[in-house]
């Protein structure tokens, strides 16, 4: 069973701690983040992200965000969308 994870509309660093604890509930489940209502995302919060897409494929658990084109947009700029979103970011 895959678990939903909700996502604030901003994700700055000042929520970077609400966040990690967040996730950290949910590991060891296959992940889908929902992330279509974020307007923008802080450094911070992508690394987050990152991190815990990687724990999650190493712990051979499925990972997978559904992203809105702010979020897609921020995270191109950071340079993490294809390491987060794969090749399937829209243009």
């Amino acid at each position: 069973m895959t678990c939903k994870i909700m996502l604030s509309d901003r994700l700055h660093s000042g929520k970077a701690d609400d966040l990690i604890r967040l996730l950290a509930q949910k590991s060891g489940q296959d992940i889908t983040i929902d992330g279509l209502k974020v307007l923008s995302v802080g450094a911070r919060a992508a690394e987050i992200l990152l991190r815990f897409q990687r724990f999650c494929l190493s712990s051979g658990h499925v990972f997978q965000i559904e992203a809105s084109p702010d979020f897609v947009d921020d995270l191109r700029l950071m340079g993490m969308a294809e390491a987060l979103l794969g090749g399937e970011q829209p243009l």
